[in-house]
């Protein structure tokens, strides 16, 4: 029995770590101007908070992967993915255009705004205007770190 344990271990290792990789490769998506209107979530952004934003739709993986990429990196722990946000979201506010994130899956983007805005010190970002579109579950948290990297928050429910 206890064979059968050793090699479990390091199998079930392997299938998690595959998982892990192939969420942590979802990309963050920015499409071209024309491809707006064939942008469903796009669309749902501009009906909700107006034209003239620049926006990331975080990407998604499986359930599975998703699932433990949010769960393996806390808070302190750095992405990829949080990284390019960042990015994003200091050149937005140094223009200071709106920026629009929202995502394939709520709870993973929720997580990736919060580490991303983690990167900024506190009140160093005092002309974003972050639009969420996404689950109202999180605006309470996505909302607690815009305020503290001094920025502003609109939020607007999105189910597709």
């Amino acid at each position: 029995m206890k064979r059968n344990k050793r090699t479990f271990t390091p199998i079930a290792a392997c299938v998690i770590t595959a998982a892990l990789l192939s969420g942590c490769g979802a990309e963050i998506k920015q499409d071209t101007p024309m491809d707006t209107r064939s942008n469903p979530r796009v669309e749902a952004a501009t009906a909700a908070f107006g034209p003239g934003f620049d926006y990331m739709i975080v990407g998604s993986g499986t359930l599975l992967a998703d699932t433990l990429f949010v769960n393996f990196f806390q808070p302190g722990n750095e992405s990829d993915l949080s990284r390019q946000l960042f990015n994003q979201i200091v050149k937005a506010e140094s223009e200071k255009k709106p920026f629009m994130v929202t995502g394939e899956r709520a709870r993973k983007t929720a997580f990736i705004i919060i580490e991303a805005l983690s990167l900024a010190p506190e009140n160093g970002l005092p002309n974003l205007e972050l639009l969420y579109l996404g689950d109202e579950e999180y605006v309470r948290g996505i909302e607690e770190s815009v305020k503290r990297v001094g920025g502003k928050m609109r939020f607007a429910p999105y189910a597709g």
